[in-house]
């Protein structure tokens, strides 16, 4: 097994897959960053300060990580600072799963939707490689840094320098990249999300929307968790906006007994959050925004704005 693992072509092929990994997660992350930074406030885990300073560093601190394991250089020092991160995320999908938060991790973004279990799957795998990266006592193969070693600078500031340069370029390009890919292909921000409601809330919402109102729709389970984490910002927001919006609190257990509603809803996480403005000629919904779990103040705030100046 020590044989094993000190060979070369075995870690050359590991790193690339780790640094691959991180590059992906990361490029999704930074694409839809606020969506990031909600997924990880929607595990109520950390306060809101926190939870948004963990979730703007991560998808950086990821790219990092994943452009220097890739290109060969500082891979000892990136895979140390892979471990706090992966054990996090370790951390975070298994207080989902002890408390059927349901929904998807939110690692790879839309890129790819993992549920908790294969998330959790995937971090012990990511977890291995970085014990294998650290206990191999070879060169490193095929990299950037025996390129740079062929210049023999002799000062280690500048060697450092020139690899950090040399990563930070490159991160810079691919997120540079990314995002003006996402910026071309995205779609326009006025797009609603039609859906259809079971008649004992369609009256209500027809109510509100009749009065040129939105509608706040929450759905909820009593004693869940996330749902009283989230408690407190959907209640500033009902006293912010009590004239503008109506607000309405579905439980979920009482109301979705009917798989077909929980399956055209596609509600996979309590709390989930409707803001419907309209509704179209078919008789379906337009909801403006949706959040799965909890979610940011303002992020939640910015919508119900946009909400009531669309009336």
């Amino acid at each position: 097994m020590k044989t094993i693992f000190q060979n070369r072509w075995l870690i050359f092929t590991l790193r690339l897959v780790l640094g691959v990994i991180f590059i992906v997660a990361s490029i999704a992350k930074i694409q839809d960053i606020t969506k990031f930074v909600n997924t990880v406030t929607s595990y109520g885990m950390l306060p809101d300060s926190l939870a948004q300073l963990y979730g703007n560093a991560v998808p950086w601190v990821e790219l990092f990580i994943g452009c220097a394991l890739t290109i060969g250089v500082f891979v000892r020092y990136a895979a140390i600072l892979s471990i706090p991160l992966v054990i996090s995320f370790m951390v975070a999908s298994s207080y989902a799963l002890l408390n059927a938060a349901g929904g998807s991790c939110g690692c790879f973004g839309k890129f790819l939707i993992l549920s908790h279990p294969v998330s959790l799957t995937i971090d012990v795998f990511m977890l291995l490689i970085i014990f294998a990266l650290l206990f191999y006592k070879g060169r490193e193969f095929i990299s950037i840094g025996q390129l740079i070693e062929r210049f023999h600078i002799k000062s280690r500031i500048l060697n450092a320098g020139c690899r950090l340069a040399l990563v930070g370029l490159i991160a810079f390009v691919a997120a540079f990249g990314s995002i003006s890919i996402h910026n071309l292909i995205k779609q326009p921000d006025n797009i609603l999300l039609t859906v259809n409601l079971p008649t004992n809330l369609a009256n209500d919402v027809d109510t509100a929307l009749l009065n040129q109102e939105p509608v706040f729709m929450e759905f909820y389970i009593s004693g869940c968790l996330l749902c009283q984490a989230a408690a407190p910002v959907i209640s500033d927001m009902e006293k912010e906006f009590a004239n503008e919006v109506i607000f309405i609190h579905v439980d979920y257990v009482d109301y979705f007994k009917n798989a077909q509603v929980v399956s055209d809803l596609g509600i996979k996480t309590i709390p989930t959050i409707l803001v419907i403005t309209s509704k179209n000629s078919e008789g379906k919904y337009n909801v403006l925004c949706r959040f799965d779990g909890i979610v940011q103040r303002n992020t939640l705030q910015t919508c119900l704005k946009k909400a009531t100046k669309s009336q």
